[in-house]
């Protein structure tokens, strides 16, 4: 037995150290600013709509596939809030997702000291509590932006782009979010 374990152990070491030139694993944190896109409310309502700033903070993984192209999931934890005011009552609050990007990263530039990268992909929310009511526990969106990779530190713009109505009263109520963030690669690539 303790040889079969052994040689799985071996195996699995080579595996790793293989697969190192393909696979990435780093953390990341930075800020969003969030604003509620309120396309189906009356034009006739008093609205004052403005973007207010929260945190994300999180792992990425990024994985080789051809030639300049990755495949790059990510999970984070992200706190957004709303400065949604409809005819004086507040409706806005914190909402705070997980949030799991499934994200193509294409290397546009590579300066030998840094590596310019694109990324784009659809984005799964899940509620994790909110001061809003009557929103939906899941949301889609989808995320596009640039970055930038200096040895084991990127940096990245993205805006997010709601997909689907966060309201369960399906009023037109979408995400839309500027990210900013930071990572720093604890191996691989």
């Amino acid at each position: 037995m303790k040889k079969i374990l052994l040689v799985f152990l071996l195996v699995g070491l080579v595996s790793v150290s293989n697969a190192q030139d393909k696979l990435a694993i780093g953390l990341k944190a930075g800020f969003n600013s969030t604003k509620i896109n309120t396309s189906n409310i009356p034009s006739t309502a008093d609205i004052k709509n403005e973007a207010k700033n929260g945190f994300l903070f999180g792992a990425y993984g990024r994985l080789k596939l051809i030639g300049s192209l990755s495949f790059q999931p990510e999970i984070y934890y992200a706190k957004k809030q709303s400065g949604l005011v409809v005819a004086g009552e507040n409706k806005g609050g914190d909402i705070k997702t997980w949030d799991i990007p499934l994200l193509a990263n294409l290397q546009l530039l590579d300066l030998k000291v840094a590596q310019i990268y694109g990324l784009a992909g659809p984005v799964a929310s899940f509620m994790s509590s909110s001061d809003i009511k009557d929103l939906e526990t899941s949301n889609w969106t989808f995320q596009a932006g640039l970055g930038a990779q200096v040895w084991k530190l990127s940096a990245d713009v993205r805006y997010e782009w709601g997909m689907k109505d966060i309201t369960k009263a399906q009023i037109g109520q979408k995400t839309d979010v500027l990210t900013i963030s930071v990572g720093y690669r604890l191996f691989g690539l």
